[in-house]
């Protein structure tokens, strides 16, 4: 793994633009619904780093990271080994009496338990990994009900590796038969029309809020839904209806919502008013209600206890002050990096300062230098239903990746 330094496409805004992203300068707003990746990164004693706090473009044109094939294999097979144990630690705290210490409401236990018995189908999720080349990946956090940077891994830095092989612009820097981790958009396709020919789904409902990136993201997602023939919608969030006559979210005309796509997390809705709703309604969610189990950062410390001797699995705790050596703390539930502390720092601001906290020993990310400062690399591993399916890199120029990190594209040798 190396970090390379390329000169910019011609007109790179305009070909990112092209594919429907439109954040690439300011990158996403600081309420977007996903962590953008994971809440640690390198050292052991962390400090303030030069260049931190100057403006960054969120898309990475002037940089890329190498892989050999060698190389992503390995993530490959650890990353698809870390899926499956996400998924049994998912099933152990459903089934084995640990929702409320993941911080699921009481109100909600019973719809979880029964949306993970009816087995209600996932389309996606995201691993963020800690990666010190020749050694394992360390799980970080799990991303499982509203993961965004999507966009940019299945579509976007794929369109610049063509791009950059077309033009033969490198100079010898990528080979010609370099390839990439990712096959995102094609195993997304399969798994809608898996939704529609398995599991009956015949139309789906997709919501955002007003941001564009997240609103890019259901589009995304309704564009592959509809190559797979289903019948779709659109609806903002606030639109959506309530009504004492009816057992299913409503759109505008209104009719009832069987399958709802919405990037809204679940912890928003069951802190809203009509939050004891998400336990009544017979609409379907996707991602399903169970998914909430696998976004709560309390799973880290179930995973270390189902696996307490996986390299891959870092040791974290639902008490905090009981783990050995540095550690980390971060709330049961947040995103981009708000209220998460570092050892011998203080936390960063947030949204989240209200939810109880977990620990989780402090992983060290590889450190790589940039004319203006180093950047910590935080691979995010994409995974369609359960099968891995490829990468995407944020890096941070501090030592919590926020919403300030860079998406960076990548390839692969050979």
């Amino acid at each position: 793994m190396e970090r390379r330094t390329l000169a910019p496409r011609p007109h790179w805004r305009q070909r990112l633009e092209a594919v429907g992203m439109l954040w690439h300068d300011a990158g996403p707003e600081a309420a977007t619904s996903d962590a953008g990746g994971a809440s640690q990164a390198g050292g052991d004693a962390p400090v303030p780093q030069a260049g931190e706090d100057a403006p960054v473009l969120y898309w990475a044109e002037d940089a890329a990271y190498v892989f050999s094939a060698a190389e992503q294999q390995a993530l490959e097979q650890d990353a698809q080994a870390i899926t499956d144990m996400v998924l049994a630690a998912t099933e152990e705290a459903i089934s084995g009496g640990h929702l409320a210490a993941l911080g699921i409401p009481d109100f909600l236990e019973a719809a979880v338990r029964e949306s993970w018995e009816r087995d209600d189908p996932s389309v996606y999720l995201r691993l963020d990994l800690a990666y010190q080349p020749g050694g394992p990946p360390r799980l970080l956090e799990v991303n499982g009900q509203t993961p965004t940077s999507l966009l940019e891994a299945a579509v976007c830095q794929w369109q610049w590796l063509e791009d950059r092989l077309e033009r033969g612009e490198m100079g010898g820097e990528i080979a010609p038969n370099a390839g990439q981790w990712n096959t995102i958009h094609e195993a997304l396709g399969e798994q809608w029309a898996h939704l529609r020919a398995a599991r009956g789904v015949q139309e789906v409902c997709f919501s955002a809020a007003w941001n564009e990136e997240d609103i890019a993201t259901v589009t995304y997602h309704r564009e592959l839904a509809n190559a797979a023939g289903l019948r779709t919608a659109f609806i903002h969030l606030d639109d959506l209806g309530l009504s004492r006559e009816s057992d299913y979210l409503l759109d505008l005309w209104p009719r009832p919502i069987e399958h709802l796509m919405w990037l809204w997390p679940f912890e928003f809705a069951w802190d809203a008013a009509a939050g004891e709703q998400l336990a009544a309604t017979h609409t379907r969610f996707i991602e399903p209600l169970w998914k909430a189990v696998t976004s709560s950062k309390g799973l880290l410390a179930l995973l270390h206890q189902l696996y307490p001797d996986d390299p891959r699995i870092l040791p974290a705790s639902l008490t905090p002050g009981t783990l050995p050596g540095p550690t980390v703390q971060k709330p049961l539930y947040s995103r981009e990096g708000q209220n998460v502390r570092l050892p011998g720092q203080p936390a960063t601001p947030g949204d989240y300062g209200g939810y109880p906290l977990i620990e989780q020993a402090y992983a060290e990310l590889p450190t790589f230098f940039a004319p203006d400062g180093p950047r910590y690399p935080v691979l995010g591993v994409w995974a369609a239903g359960d099968e891995v399916c490829g990468l995407g890199i944020r890096e941070g120029r501090g030592r919590v990746t926020d919403n300030r990190a860079s998406f960076v594209p990548h390839w692969i040798e050979g």
